[in-house]
């Protein structure tokens, strides 16, 4: 058994290097398939983290009166607290909205203008956060309810959401197209890269077919006839996923600097990191799909 397998193993190894002229594009497109693969899920990571920063920004802003009673501001903030979409309602008061304002101002003439005022020309405020950006909708009818404002109408001043919202939602239909167009793009790669493989596989089929009779005649069996060009076919996508590894290194390396200055995160590094299961995956998907290629044609053109 060992003896059979080292067999079929050498076998499509020499076939390989034998066809090495005709199998070059099987690997190129083999190689595209996954570049692209790899290319999709990097821009994924990229983005993600750049949209949950964003999503940290966001809330929704309750301004109340000046001479908003304290108790009726906390029992509206034990009411927004039950309500099953927001996860977090800070509650600023007057003093620390006074405070925080102070020490964002570099103006001497502001700050004069608020000590010779005399009183707190600010009132408190919520930040309530959301658990998902969706949910804010949810969140704003709440405060729209009719019996909502009949309670506490003549204490809130104004209310709004953070202008981050509206780029929250844009990035998460950047992700949602790019995910779909990935999968579009990806299947099309993959049954592009199978047909030119099943194609490749189909030429070594016929150069082989009077080794392959004499094979036969003499005793071999179909395992050892069939095998080699499986093998074949996995080696094509075996050295498509390793010249992938070698492009996508150089090549993150010199762009990940310039895509660091627009995102937060630094795509050669994240790489890097996932070196070994990004590479893994890319050399099992080509792999597989060369083992896919290979069984396909010889199902068809090797009749023995």
């Amino acid at each position: 058994m060992f003896t059979t397998t080292g067999r079929i193993l050498s076998s499509g190894f020499k076939g390989f290097y034998r066809n090495f002229t005709v199998s070059v594009s099987a690997i190129l497109i083999l190689l595209i398939s996954l570049l692209s693969f790899a290319s999709i899920y990097l821009s994924l990571e990229l983005i993600r983290p750049s949209v949950a920063q964003l999503e940290q920004k966001v809330d929704i802003n309750l301004y109340f009166e000046t001479d908003a009673p304290e108790e009726a501001i906390l029992k509206l903030k034990g009411e927004l607290e039950q309500v099953d979409q927001v996860s977090l309602v800070e509650y600023v008061t007057k003093d620390q909205a006074l405070a925080d304002f102070k020490s964002r101002q570099n103006s001497d003439v502001i700050l004069a203008a608020l000590d010779s005022i005399g009183e707190n020309p600010l009132g408190a405020t919520f930040n309530i956060k959301a658990n998902r950006i969706s949910e804010y909708a949810q969140i704003a009818t709440f405060l729209e309810k009719s019996e909502l404002s009949e309670e506490y109408g003549a204490i809130i001043e104004d209310v709004n959401y953070n202008q981050n919202k509206g780029a929250i939602e844009k990035l998460n239909i950047i992700i949602s197209s790019v995910e779909k167009f990935g999968i579009v793009i990806s299947v099309l790669l993959a049954v592009l890269a199978v047909v030119v493989t099943y194609n490749t596989i189909r030429v070594t089929i016929y150069t082989a077919r009077n080794e392959i009779r004499v094979m036969r005649l003499v005793g071999a069996s179909k395992f050892f006839a069939r095998g080699p060009f499986v093998v074949e076919g996995v080696v094509y996508g075996l050295v498509a996923g390793v010249l992938a590894i070698l492009i996508l290194l150089p090549t993150l390396y010199y762009v990940a600097p310039f895509l660091q200055e627009i995102f937060i995160l630094n795509l050669y590094d994240v790489f890097l990191g996932e070196i070994f299961k990004i590479g893994g995956v890319l050399i099992l998907i080509g792999m597989v799909l060369g083992a896919i290629s290979s069984l396909l044609a010889i199902r068809k053109y090797l009749n023995i």
